[in-house]
């Protein structure tokens, strides 16, 4: 059962144990403002991935990021879980229901009140734990574990994403450089991916943007991480117009203060994708196999195309059979307000 109103009101300190990845952090941001919200008096402390810190380094809802270290480095791994009980919390909140490591983390912490989401295998190291409902959104699954401790819950939450004024800085100068003005606004495409699966192939992604550029009048800006170079580089060799190729180029900061100056971003399933979304951005966003129902963009500004079947070839549902044409339309739809599409953008499957 939650803790008592008397003991809630006498926190003052309280460490969130985030998500890993880039979406998953940021799924949680609706949850980090109601706990904010229900908790002004504590000092709300937020650990993350030290990579992924410009995610919440401008959340006027954190008091304190607290970097978290590799998984693979067993020694620093074990000094964060003396950190944390050296810290002295008085309530500690996690997201990683799935870890036996930070479940004893939490464990050892001797944190008067620890919460996380229910796992069989991480259960009985929390003080409390919250069911996960089946087939909602992760936003909804995250804001249980706040409305479990009487947080006042939006009826309309949104994600969010702050950019510092150095990376905004930073990209003008950048975009300058690339002969643009301060005012530039682009078209986004991100080709790239950590899975193989999740990217459809990037001559589509390509064709459809340079048909929004002629559609449109804007340039392109191709995103993407170091990994992503080559991906970039090509999805801009099927471009007639300008573009700028960021791939490789930004930190996480810059790449968000470069997708504010999105019109519109076309993705797969990506922590950009999620990105995106929570500097509301309007997103065409691509699926395969992951259900969208879950791990879909969570905004009204946004068009999921995903096919009912796999492919000939395909055992899973894949990306292989959405069109060109399917991608422009939704596009267009997005960034057009007023446009009629010839043709319906194929229906999302759940």
């Amino acid at each position: 059962m939650p803790p008592s109103p008397e003991f809630l009101d006498s926190v003052r300190k309280i460490l969130v144990l985030n998500r890993n990845l880039i979406g998953d952090c940021l799924l949680t941001t609706p949850t980090l403002r109601a706990l904010k919200r229900r908790f002004a008096h504590a000092h709300l402390a937020v650990s993350i991935p030290h990579a992924h810190r410009d995610l919440l380094a401008a959340n006027p809802y954190v008091d304190e990021i607290v970097p978290r270290p590799r998984m693979s480095r067993w020694v620093a791994k074990f000094q964060f879980a003396l950190d944390v009980r050296e810290a002295g919390y008085d309530a500690l909140i996690s997201f990683q229901e799935k870890s036996i490591f930070y479940a004893l983390a939490a464990w050892h912490s001797d944190a008067p009140y620890t919460l996380c989401l229910r796992d069989r295998r991480t259960r009985d190291y929390y003080t409390e734990t919250v069911p996960i409902e089946p087939d909602v959104h992760e936003v909804h699954k995250n804001l249980n574990v706040a409305a479990f401790l009487g947080c006042p819950v939006e009826e309309r939450p949104v994600m969010e994403l702050q950019t510092t004024p150095l990376a905004r800085s930073d990209v003008e100068q950048l975009v300058a450089e690339e002969g643009y003005d301060a005012d530039a606004r682009f078209i986004g495409i991100n080709p790239g991916g950590t899975r193989s699966h999740k990217r459809w192939p990037v001559e589509r992604l390509g064709q459809v943007a340079a048909r929004l550029q002629r559609e449109l009048n804007l340039p392109v800006m191709v995103f993407g991480g170091p990994a992503d170079v080559e991906l970039a580089r090509e999805a801009a060799s099927h471009l007639s117009g300008d573009s700028v190729v960021l791939a490789g180029r930004t930190s996480l900061g810059q790449a968000a203060a470069a997708l504010e100056r999105c019109r519109l971003f076309l993705t797969g399933d990506t922590g950009p994708m999620h990105m995106a979304v929570a500097l509301a951005v309007p997103v065409v966003a691509l699926f395969g196999p992951t259900n969208p129902t879950k791990f879909g963009p969570f905004s009204s500004q946004a068009i999921v195309l995903r096919q009912k079947k796999p492919c000939a070839t395909c055992e899973d549902l894949c990306l292989h059979d959405l069109s060109v044409e399917e991608c422009l339309e939704a596009a267009l739809q997005l960034a057009k307000p007023g446009h009629r599409p010839s043709a319906a953008p194929a229906p999302v499957s759940g």
